[in-house]
């Protein structure tokens, strides 16, 4: 997926950017990827497939969403979510109620703000691991 997709409406926080690209992360397969602003470079975020997280993840995209990029029904998308990955990388979490869909044929991608309760903007990518003590550090 290393290329630049266009964002009309630009990301929440970040609406004056457009144009992304998505890097592979060495190692990484399809579970993580970088995005980096083609706009401003210093601009970047961590991607989580979420999925490979949360097998019960089944976010509703409405179908309007799924029209400002093109595609008619979810299978023609790629769904990922911002992750924030901490010094701790066992502390990572993904945020699964504004997930990002991205076209790879039209090479458009939006942000979606779910209406759902059921998902949350920091959900832990590890369940249960709790911070390294000093002692157990690199």
């Amino acid at each position: 997926m290393d290329k630049v997709f266009e964002f009309p409406a630009g990301l929440y926080g970040f609406p004056a950017l457009k144009r992304f690209l998505v890097v592979d992360i060495p190692g990484a397969g399809d579970v993580l990827k970088q995005l980096v602003s083609a706009d401003d470079p210093a601009i970047g975020f961590t991607l989580v497939y979420p999925f490979a997280f949360f097998p019960r993840y089944s976010p509703d995209i409405p179908p309007e969403e799924l029209a400002a990029v093109g595609a008619q029904s979810p299978e023609q998308v790629l769904l990922y979510a911002i992750a924030t990955v901490p010094e701790d990388f066992r502390q990572a979490t993904a945020n699964l109620r504004a997930p990002l869909l991205f076209n790879p044929f039209t090479r458009k991608g939006r942000q979606v703000i779910l209406d759902d309760d059921r998902y949350g903007i920091r959900a832990p990518l590890f369940q249960g691991a709790g911070p390294v003590p000093a002692e157990e550090g690199p």
